[in-house]
């Protein structure tokens, strides 16, 4: 068993795409159409893409760069609400980070499966500036589904958490960034994740469990954080 249920939500963001299709429910929206295809080979948007591959950074958000390259659906904002929000205290907000998690990323393993791009460092392994991967699915690029996590998670939180919601959307926008300073995914990869995570969140309002989950979380961070 799984101790807390949050670390299975944030492993599929880790799985290839081909390797949670039996273990995820059927997407909530049309990934592919929101997204809409990758930029064409040869477009000036597919060349802007890999212009954009080597943008200058600063050592310290080299750093955070790699440090995001984990899925920890608390440790990501941990630079806005701090060390102490983690799953053990805000159990509420973990019941809804997790059901945030599970409602957007079934429409962005679609995506992915219909438009399989190559990701940036199959063309030039120079690019990576963190990490090598270890057994890297290559076809997988578009959109980034750590980017789409990041953005989703964002959004809701932005939204229970209202005082520090600039905060909190500033810091999914860096951790979405953080995919192509470290080689990861071209910029439209997580442009592309934004639409389909803010489509999955526009999607999941529509469901009484989820907004009784956002009322849940709203009164235990409001408890916690007095700004």
């Amino acid at each position: 068993m799984i101790k807390p249920m949050l670390a299975a939500a944030a492993l599929l963001f880790a799985l290839p795409a081909h390797a949670q299709q039996t273990s995820t429910p059927p997407p909530l929206i049309d990934g592919p159409a929101l997204a809409g295809p990758p930029p064409a080979a040869g477009s000036p948007r597919a060349a802007a893409d890999r212009l954009s591959m080597r943008p200058a950074v600063s050592d310290e958000r080299l750093a955070q760069a790699r440090t995001d390259l984990a899925f920890d659906p608390f440790a990501i904002f941990h630079p806005v609400l701090g060390e102490e929000f983690t799953r053990e205290r805000f159990p509420q907000t973990a019941a809804l980070l997790t059901a945030t998690v599970l409602g957007v990323n079934p429409a962005i393993n679609a995506a992915k499966r219909a438009y399989e791009r190559e990701r940036p460092y199959v063309e030039d392994r120079t690019l990576l500036r963190c990490d090598n991967p270890e057994n890297p699915s290559t076809n997988d690029s578009y959109p980034t589904g750590h980017g789409a996590g990041g953005w989703a998670l964002a959004l809701v939180l932005a939204e229970v958490f209202p005082a520090r919601a600039d905060a909190l959307l500033q810091r999914g926008r860096d951790y979405g960034e953080s995919r192509t300073i470290c080689g990861y995914h071209f910029p439209s990869d997580v442009d592309a994740s934004r639409l389909v995570a803010a489509g999955g969140v526009a999607r999941l309002h529509g469901e009484a469990s989820f907004r009784r989950q956002l009322d849940a979380a709203r009164r235990e961070l409001a408890r916690a954080y007095r700004d």
